[in-house]
Formats: structure tokens, sequence, C-alpha cells
């Protein structure tokens, strides 16, 4: 495939003036979800180009919001965090403001770390890490169950985790 012939849409509201993204904007991506500590130096070596163009490519798809950040991974298990529970959550009522307060009150329970409003039977699903069972016991007591307009709220343990990855496919 030659360099500028991959078809990847850029965002649109990005005020990026590229409109898709090539093949070096690829690869960009692609090394920068494997190491976002590369300097720029290496990465630019890596893809061919100087590093005053690499830099201007990663400025430009960090300003599209292709990315969205920089972070360290951290091991939740090793900090004490040695318990994820998937609870599945299921709203009275499924209006504007109902699931606006739910999603607000989620956003302000530090062990919740992921939150999806989805399709299907339940409303929500969230990721929450807790040091042990007692630990996740009180939360739901104390937050969760105090969530007005919570109806139902199913959880399950995660036993192991075959697969975990923040790569995005390009």
């Amino acid at each position: 495939m030659d360099k500028g012939s991959s078809h990847l849409p850029l965002g649109l509201d990005s005020g990026c003036v590229k409109t898709h993204l090539d093949d070096t904007d690829v690869q960009l991506l692609s090394m920068l979800q494997a190491d976002g500590r590369i300097t720029n130096a290496e990465l630019a070596r890596k893809v061919g180009l100087s590093p005053p163009s690499a830099l201007q490519r990663v400025r430009n798809l960090e300003r599209a919001g292709l990315i969205r950040g920089y972070h360290a991974v951290l091991d939740h298990e090793r900090l004490g965090l040695r318990v994820t529970v998937i609870a599945m959550v299921s709203l009275a009522l499924h209006q504007d403001r109902a699931i606006e307060l739910f999603r607000k009150a989620v956003a302000a329970i530090p062990e919740v770390v992921e939150c999806y409003h989805i399709s299907g039977e339940h409303d929500f699903i969230l990721k929450i890490l807790v040091k042990d069972i007692r630990a996740y016991e009180a939360l739901v007591r104390d937050n969760l169950s105090r969530i007005k307009g919570v109806q139902k709220l199913t959880s399950s343990f995660v036993l192991a985790v075959p697969k975990l990855t923040h790569i995005v496919p390009l």
C-alpha cells in the first residue's frame, strides 16, 4: 500500500484540514498506542520523517481528537484493588433527566472506572474496582443503591481476564 492510500476518516469537527488518515498517520497512532513514552526523535526515525514533521503530525492528530491523552497503566491488583465487579444497572425511568442524573452520580464514584450506557435488558454496565467483597457491599449500600431511579442492580465478579487491551484496531 502506498503512503497516503489509507482511507480512515478524521473527525470533521476537529478543525484539522486533513479529511483522511494516511499510512504515516496510522503508523504514528500504532506506535503511540504501543508506547506513549516514545521520544519524538525515535518516532520520527521509525516512520521515516524529520522530528519536526513527526511532531506536527502528532499535534494534528491530537487536535483532531484522535489522540485523547497519554497515561500510565496501573496494576490495580498490586495497588490492593483485587476485586473487579461488572455491575448491570436498570433504571426505573428511561427519560433524559433520569439517565443524566445516573450518569452524574456514577461519575462521582471513584471505584467506578468505566460506565457504558447500553441497549438491551439493562441500561448501564459498570466496571468497579474494590479491595474486597466487603468494600463492594459498602459501595452498593452507601452509593449505588442511593442513586435515585435505580430499579435493579445485578453484580458479576470477574474471575479472570483472558484479554485486556487499550489498543484500538487501525
